[in-house]
């Protein structure tokens, strides 16, 4: 019977979708559970509410009050953002960086901890037998460099606390922290103590090699933290008079998506924006991927009721150049892409299409782990 079909009448993780289910049987709807991840069903994303079609009306009202309640959660979970990350290197790029940092500060009514790393090569070349004579002269030299690197970023970090005074946004508590080590290293210990929602951070522009450490230490993070980074290109400079106003969000159709959307939201939810949910493939599987791209549109409106989402299907033999089409013919102010995990030697011989916009993205990327 028609009554009997089954439908979905929603999909989200694990637990929110236990708290539907719950709330639909306390109101007598039978309810089924799909798409859960068998070895570990509390991890899954994408988990699909289903009810017969027969008891769709009876359905709205539990419906409702769940919806009400996760658009709470959501503007909780926004909240929770409360300090942001800025690791620089006094470079032109991490001023840049700091800028973005301090406009989505004022936005999320978070704090700023502004971080340099600086390495002492000299640690590693003393040789244990020699230790004990040049003992003193490399305490001498350990000094100086931490009290360069401190002039340095005390110097820097009030330039960005005048500029955000000059910005109207001097009620932004601007912090500094000061380590010594590998640069990623101590951004990734800095992030466990601080507890940042984000890591801004300046990168290479347009044209830059690959092999340019700062593009590198990016990538490099995401690998060793898994909190959202949002990489500044240095060619993408900040307009106090352009807000955010059109984000592409590049999806590779899985379910780490749904994590990146919600994390998304929370982030962007106080600028009035417009996203684009992109698909880049090789394939002409066009109807199969347009399924896929209303489950998403539908996935963001649930997140965010009152987001507006539009879908695209790109095709292409070059994924940067249909991506940079794109960002130009919608006059794109962010991209949004998740980042895969992915082998050794497929980082070296094919590298993702993250590795590849964080080369050569002239706008900012926001770059969430899988």
């Amino acid at each position: 019977m028609e009554e009997d079909k089954l439908i979905t009448l929603a999909t989200d993780h694990y637990t929110a979708a236990e708290v539907l289910k719950a709330r639909l049987e306390a109101a007598g709807i039978e309810c089924f559970l799909s798409n859960v991840n068998i070895i570990q069903g509390a991890a899954s994303e994408g988990v699909r509410i289903k009810i017969k079609s027969g008891d769709i009306e009876k359905a709205l009202r539990p419906m409702n009050e769940w919806r009400a309640e996760q658009q709470e959660a959501d503007r909780r979970k926004y909240r929770e953002i409360r300090r942001i990350l800025v690791p620089v290197d006094f470079s032109e790029y991490s001023r840049n960086a700091c800028h973005y940092a301090l406009n989505l500060a004022k936005k999320l009514g978070a704090d700023i901890k502004i971080l340099h790393v600086y390495y002492a090569p000299i640690v590693d070349l003393v040789p244990i037998t020699d230790a004990y004579s040049i003992q003193v002269d490399m305490d001498i030299n350990l000094r100086e460099m931490e009290s360069n690197a401190r002039k340095q970023l005390l110097s820097f970090v009030s330039d960005i606390r005048n500029e955000a005074v000059e910005r109207g946004m001097d009620g932004i508590k601007i912090g500094y922290s000061l380590r010594e080590g590998i640069i990623e290293d101590e951004i990734a210990r800095m992030a466990r103590d601080y507890k940042p929602g984000i890591i801004v951070l300046g990168t290479k522009g347009k044209g830059e090699k690959q092999s340019d450490i700062i593009g590198s230490v990016v990538y490099r993070v995401l690998d060793r933290t898994r909190l959202p980074v949002l990489a500044i290109p240095e060619h993408s400079k900040y307009d106090a008079a352009k807000e955010v106003k059109n984000i592409a969000y590049v999806t590779h159709f899985d379910d780490s998506d749904y994590i990146a959307i919600r994390r998304l939201i929370s982030i962007v939810s106080e600028f009035e924006v417009k996203v684009y949910c992109v698909h880049l493939s090789k394939n002409s599987e066009k109807n199969w991927d347009k399924v896929k791209m209303d489950n998403l549109r539908d996935y963001f409106r649930k997140v965010h009721r009152g987001i507006e989402v539009e879908c695209h299907l790109l095709e292409g033999d070059d994924n940067i150049k249909e991506v940079e089409a794109f960002v130009e013919k919608y006059d794109i102010d962010l991209l949004s892409i998740v980042n895969r995990k992915r082998g050794l030697l497929a980082r070296l011989f094919n590298p993702g299409l993250t590795r590849k916009l964080i080369y050569q993205s002239n706008i900012p990327l926001l770059i969430f782990r899988a």
